[in-house]
C-alpha cells in the first residue's frame, strides 16, 4: 500500500492510532498526550502504511489571540514527528497541513528550533526568527514567554495577522495557552 496523508479530528483516533501517536510524542518530547477536552478539537494528519503510523502533524484551533485589540482565530502546528526520518515522510505531512490551512484560508502557526527552520521553508512556510518573546501568555499577572530558543514559522491568510505583528517590533501578542511551545 502507498502511503497516504489522512485527516482524523483527534476524538475519532482509534485505540492503535491513538497508541502510535502516544508513544511518538513521548519519545520526541518527553511529555504525555490524552485527549482530553482541551486536545479533542485537534485535527491530525497522519501518513499511515495500513495500520503503522510513518509521520503525523495536528493543527489545533488556538483562540483568541489577542494583537492590538482585535481577536483572531489561529490555527497552532502542532506534534510534527516522522517516525521514520529521512523519507520525506514529515514534509508529506507538513506540506499537507499547510496545503489545509491555504484550502481555508486560515492562518496558522508553530515554534521549532533553529535547526528546523529550513524543514518548514521547504514545506511553505514562512519563518521569523525575531519575535518568538514577543507572543504571551498571561496567568496569575505573570508574564510567560517561549524561553526554550525557537523561532516562528507560519501561513498567512487574507487577514494578515501575521504581517502586521512582524511589521512592528514591539507590541505583544496575547495566546491563551503554553500548549504552542
Amino acid at each position: 500500500m502507498i502511503p497516504k496523508v489522512i485527516q482524523k479530528n483527534a476524538s475519532n483516533l482509534t485505540t492503535e492510532e491513538l497508541k502510535q501517536i502516544k508513544d511518538a510524542i513521548f519519545r520526541e518530547f518527553k511529555v504525555s498526550f490524552n485527549v482530553d477536552d482541551q486536545s479533542k478539537d485537534r485535527l491530525f494528519f497522519l501518513l499511515k502504511n495500513d495500520k503503522d503510523i510513518l509521520a503525523m502533524g495536528a493543527l489545533w484551533k488556538v483562540e483568541p489571540i489577542i494583537y492590538e485589540n482585535k481577536t483572531y482565530v489561529v490555527y497552532g502546528v502542532l506534534n510534527v514527528i516522522s517516525n521514520i526520518k529521512g523519507k520525506g515522510y514529515g514534509r508529506q505531512v507538513v506540506s499537507a497541513m499547510r496545503d489545509y490551512l491555504i484550502a481555508h484560508n486560515f492562518s496558522g502557526f508553530g515554534f521549532c528550533m533553529l535547526k528546523n527552520k529550513g524543514f518548514y521553508e521547504k514545506c511553505g512556510f514562512i519563518t521569523n526568527t525575531f519575535s518568538t518573546q514577543r507572543f504571551v501568555f498571561k496567568k496569575n499577572g505573570k508574564r510567560i514567554t517561549n524561553q526554550d530558543g525557537q523561532i516562528i514559522f507560519y501561513q498567512e491568510s487574507s487577514d494578515k495577522l501575521f504581517e502586521k505583528i512582524f511589521s512592528t517590533q514591539e507590541k505583544e501578542i496575547s495566546i491563551p495557552t503554553t500548549d504552542l511551545w
